[in-house]
């Protein structure tokens, strides 16, 4: 029982370690950065 619950969480599983080695080519920061080059700035005063 307990087993399953570690494998529903993502505890235990080699998946979870896989999934977050490879570093996603965008991250938060440069899609910010992005939508902020191309959306023209809605505040300005």
């Amino acid at each position: 029982m307990e087993q399953e619950i570690r494998n529903a969480v993502g505890l235990g599983s080699p998946e979870l370690v896989i999934e977050s080695k490879p570093k996603p080519t965008v991250t938060i920061y440069d899609f910010g950065a992005l939508l902020s080059k191309h959306e023209p700035p809605k505040k300005q005063k």
